[in-house]
């Protein structure tokens, strides 16, 4: 039953895709187009597959987490849902995890994270700054990161940069610093220095490391953008 329902939707595909502008040719080509056609369809499939148990993992993993009312059980459901990208969900559980484990610095930084991904990039940098003023290379320097980017945002670029220099005396600059480095001076009104920061950036890109590779390409793709606008 399976094969016909899967036999069913490839054929139908693949009378789609004979009408797409540019790639319809491959598809009319009969034994070459029902490959490439099953090879799609079985690759959605299993993607939606996949989707469908992250979302039951998920969901399993907030039920768990709620059961038990604790400061650091709402911390990690909160760390969950803005990892699977729900910032505004994260919230709530994330400030109750700040108020009942003042000393961490994992949940005000993740409510930092939070604010940032909803535009409140004034609640963000008072949050991320509790966190950098306790321990300044909190998440490897990511928190200096994100503080520079909120205050950058909350156009308060001459504290933005502050952080940025501070991060690249710790750990020397990368791609994404000297980026956000450029667009701060550039902010400033100081253009040559500006320039000179993104012009930077694809060479740190090459020499970046190798899961750090696909992410440092595209900063290094936006800086060659802002050279010239």
């Amino acid at each position: 039953m399976r094969l016909a329902v899967f036999v069913v939707v490839v054929l139908l595909v693949m009378s789609l895709l004979t009408h797409v502008p540019l790639i319809g040719g491959l598809f009319q080509i009969p034994l070459l187009g029902l490959w490439v056609t099953a090879l799609l369809v079985a690759w959605g499939a299993a993607r939606l597959a996949g989707l469908g148990l992250e979302r039951r993992r998920l969901a399993r993993q907030r039920r768990e987490l709620g059961q038990v009312d604790t400061p650091r059980n709402q911390g990690k459901l909160g760390a969950l849902l803005l990892a699977s990208g729900r910032a505004r969900a994260a919230l709530q559980p994330l400030e109750r995890a700040v108020a009942g484990e003042p000393e961490s610095l994992e949940w005000p930084y993740r409510l930092g994270l939070a604010r940032l991904a909803l535009g409140d990039f004034a609640g963000a940098a008072e949050m991320l700054a509790s966190v950098t003023q306790r321990h300044e290379e909190f998440a490897y320097g990511g928190a200096q990161l994100a503080l520079a980017q909120a205050l950058s945002r909350a156009g308060r670029p001459a504290e933005a940069l502050d952080a940025l220099e501070r991060f690249a005396r710790n750990h020397g600059p990368s791609p994404e610093s000297a980026y956000r480095t450029g667009r701060v001076l550039k902010a400033l009104g100081r253009a040559d220095e500006a320039r000179a920061a993104f012009a930077s950036v694809p060479e740190l890109a090459r020499r970046a490391s190798g899961l750090q590779k696909p992410g440092a390409r595209g900063w290094a793709f936006k800086s060659v953008l802002a050279r010239w606008m």
